[in-house]
C-alpha cells in the first residue's frame, strides 16, 4: 500500500505539466487568438479542427491537416504560426528546422 501511494505522489506532479511535445515563447493571455479565431483561420485554410486544448504556451490542435492527414499540431497562440506537427510520434515539420 505504501508503495502504491508513494507512485501515484510522484507521478502527480509530472502529470499536472504540458505534454512536452513543445513549447512555445511567452505571451500574455490577452494577446492570445481565442479557440474561435484560431479554429475560423485554420478552417480558411483547409484544416479540421476535431479538438484543441493549450498546452506549454501553445495552443495544441488536434485534427487533420489540408492534405487529409491526422495530425496533432502546435500553434503560436498569438499569431496562430504553425510551430509543429507531429503524426503518431513522427515529426512532420518543426519551425526552424
Amino acid at each position: 500500500m505504501k508503495t502504491l501511494i508513494l507512485a501515484v505522489a510522484l507521478a502527480t506532479p509530472a502529470m499536472a505539466h504540458a505534454t512536452g511535445m513543445h513549447q512555445c515563447e511567452h505571451v500574455e493571455k490577452e494577446d492570445w487568438l481565442t479557440e474561435t479565431q484560431l479554429t475560423e483561420m485554420l478552417s480558411a485554410e483547409g484544416w479540421t479542427v476535431n479538438r484543441m486544448k493549450q498546452d506549454g504556451g501553445c495552443w495544441e490542435v488536434y485534427g487533420n491537416m489540408p492534405d487529409g492527414k491526422r495530425v496533432e499540431a502546435y500553434f503560436h497562440p498569438a499569431t496562430g504560426e504553425v510551430q509543429l506537427i507531429n503524426q503518431r510520434g513522427t515529426i512532420l515539420f518543426r519551425k526552424g528546422e
